[in-house]
């Protein structure tokens, strides 16, 4: 019940679930969901990067069970989920500061730069959204986690932002420590925990998609 396993080829039919989902786009960048399977169906929840999508599972994951959500609760996340499907706008950008959708879809938060996160981004603001807590204690995470050179920097010169207003937002979370949390149970999980999890789950993704 606890591996990472692959959702299309691998997931036992008879189980409800909500689980974290892993998409490998090509060889230098990856994908985050929310994989989710409800009466003999999988589906995925996640945001594309141009749009939110609550559709039947059609990319290529590995997922793993969060024990974060039981069984019991997949109706009301489901419901939640479709509204933030209707209501959510976001824009793509590496930011997250604790911000959340509540359960009618609407998103909250009190600073700028506003609705704008990554695929991983999207899927804490769900999750904290249906908790009313914190899932990642996002704040292990600052502006050293962004490779990007200057990104900052572009980016609020693109949006007319000061700087000032939106450094304490700035930071990247990748798909693969969001698969990676996955092993804990006790929220808000800490980087460190996150950390002694990454590199044995990189070896079992590799191993997972050279088996096509």
């Amino acid at each position: 019940m606890f591996d990472i396993i692959r959702s299309k080829f691998e997931s036992d039919i008879k189980l409800d679930f909500v689980a974290l989902g892993y998409a490998q786009v090509d060889e230098n960048n990856s994908h985050s969901s929310i994989i989710i399977q409800r009466n003999k169906k999988l589906f995925e929840f996640h945001y594309t990067g141009r749009n939110v999508e609550y559709k039947s599972l059609r990319n290529d994951y590995c997922h793993k069970f969060t024990a974060t959500i039981h069984p019991d609760e997949i109706a009301s996340f489901i419901a939640m989920c479709i509204n933030i499907e209707k209501n959510a706008n976001p824009r793509y950008g590496f930011f997250y500061s604790g911000q959340s959708y509540d359960k009618d879809g609407n998103h909250l938060s009190s600073q700028e730069p506003g609705e704008v996160m990554t695929c991983v981004g999207f899927c804490l603001n769900v999750l904290k959204g249906f908790f009313e807590t914190d899932y990642l204690h996002y704040q292990d995470w600052n502006k050293s986690s962004i490779e990007i050179p200057n990104y900052l920097e572009q980016y609020c010169e693109s949006h007319n932002l000061k700087i000032e207003e939106v450094e304490n937002s700035h930071r990247r979370i990748t798909p693969l420590e969001l698969l990676s949390s996955c092993f804990f149970e006790n929220i808000p999980i800490k980087k460190s925990e996150i950390d002694s999890k990454k590199d044995e789950v990189s070896e079992i993704l590799k191993r997972k998609f050279s088996n096509n």
